[in-house]
């Protein structure tokens, strides 16, 4: 699932998820079904045992302030929803048939996913 960052609220997410709205090359292959959230900054989230850890209208979307999430953080949960691993996708390319320094980051995520299934 992506939770799209509070300060991208009035971009376009029409290419990421491939609609009728989007010229890029990128989505020749039809649209991508992609799970996505808009995070706000409303506080909503900042209630109750969430309280201090984030704030509201402090320009910064909730979600993102609890996890302590940066872009293209992918964040890999349990059975439970507890947070089994983190990796930066900027830093970690997964695309299988990159080469170099990139060479296994694919199957890593992947092992990663499914040690958490089996958690």
């Amino acid at each position: 699932m992506g939770i799209n960052g509070f300060q991208y609220i009035e971009d376009s997410v029409d290419c990421m998820i491939c609609n009728d709205e989007c010229t890029s090359n990128t989505c020749s292959s039809g649209p991508r079904v992609l799970s996505w959230s808009q995070d706000y900054d409303d506080g909503l989230n900042c209630l109750d045992e969430n309280q201090g850890i984030c704030e509201a209208l402090d320009g910064d979307g909730d979600v993102w302030e609890l996890m302590d999430a940066t872009l293209r953080d992918f964040v890999i949960v349990d059975r439970n929803g507890n947070e089994f691993a983190r990796v930066n996708l900027t830093y970690n390319n997964p695309d299988p048939t990159e080469i170099g320094e990139c060479t296994g980051n694919y199957q890593k995520i992947k092992d990663l996913i499914l040690s958490a299934r089996n958690r």
